[in-house]
């Protein structure tokens, strides 16, 4: 019992100490960690909204909503003219969620895709990242329903699948229907200035 004793209490006090190195640690970086992801994120509405100077986050937009799966939406601005809104989606891929940042013009077209954090398999779901892929959004119609396809023909709302990820595509082209879906009714309510 006294040798059980011996062993288990320095054990437990390294473990107190570590939790509290990490505890410490946590608090002093937490506010970074949180000014980062607000910054990624605006840098990737940015890229997917290149005309937009400003974003302002729309508020009640969630009963326009049919999928579930866009956590946030924006109204894209160059002065005080509109010209389009920015969604962040995350849909479920292979992986796990994938976030999705999906811009929507005033013309009715996507203006561009872009994938931020997600777990997809390397070499294979992870290649939704790259525009090889997130390109074939560009200029879609949103009133167009967007079709995954093996082998792309020539139909205007066809996206090819990645080879070996069809899960991922799948979730990718559900975050940017939705978003276009959602783009296509705040365009149809709302002004063209703030």
């Amino acid at each position: 019992m006294r040798d059980t004793i011996k062993t288990t209490l320095p054990l437990l006090l390294i473990c107190f100490v570590v939790a509290l190195c990490l505890a410490f640690v946590n608090s002093k970086t937490k506010d970074t960690i949180i000014e980062r992801a607000k910054s990624d994120a605006e840098t990737q509405r940015r890229q997917v909204m290149t005309e937009a100077k400003s974003f302002d986050e729309i508020k009640d937009w969630q009963d326009k909503d049919e999928s579930g799966i866009i956590h946030e939406a924006y109204a894209a601005y160059d002065g005080q003219e509109l010209v389009g809104y920015v969604f962040s989606a995350i849909p479920k891929g292979y992986g796990g969620g994938i976030q999705v940042t999906v811009g929507v013009g005033i013309d009715n077209t996507i203006s561009g895709v872009k994938i931020g954090d997600n777990k997809e398999t390397p070499g294979l779901g992870s290649k939704a990242s790259q525009e090889s892929f997130t390109d074939q959004y560009l200029g879609k119609e949103i009133q167009k329903e967007f079709q995954v396809v093996k082998r792309f023909t020539s139909s205007d709302n066809e996206i090819e699948a990645i080879s070996g990820a069809t899960i991922s595509t799948k979730a990718v082209t559900s975050a940017v229907q939705a978003s276009a879906k959602l783009g296509d009714k705040l365009l149809k309510d709302g002004g063209n200035t703030k």
